[in-house]
């Protein structure tokens, strides 16, 4: 008997269960809707090209550093010529695209870096 209910018992179980349903082009990722949501970083500009519309950014990191290329916004773009290789800065990025830039007082960076 004790055999019978068990037999039954996981057969049942068995009916429940639903197949894995691979994943789709149509999902989308917890990751795309990150990158379109506006954040801000900082760091130091390595390199700048106004004409092609790209900055690196080095950031320094608990684990270490890590270099940025991103896009330069057309509103960015024409207050480039301000920002050079060595300026500490914050940038507000949406996707991979600086939609404001902002530099850092050389005082308060100094201040930052003690």
């Amino acid at each position: 008997m004790f055999v019978l209910v068990l037999f039954i018992g996981t057969s049942v179980g068995a009916f429940a269960q639903q197949k894995a349903t691979p994943k789709t082009a149509k999902q989308s990722s917890p990751v795309a809707t990150v990158l379109s949501e506006e954040f801000r970083m900082g760091g130091i500009i390595i390199g700048i090209d106004p004409d092609s519309h790209k900055i690196s950014i080095q950031q320094q990191k608990v684990k270490g550093e890590r270099i940025v290329i991103l896009n330069l916004d057309k509103g960015v773009v024409e207050n480039a010529a301000a920002f050079g290789k060595g300026d500490a800065v914050d940038v507000w990025v949406k996707g991979n695209t600086i939609i404001e830039i902002e530099k850092i007082p050389n005082p308060v960076w100094e201040e930052i870096r003690k």
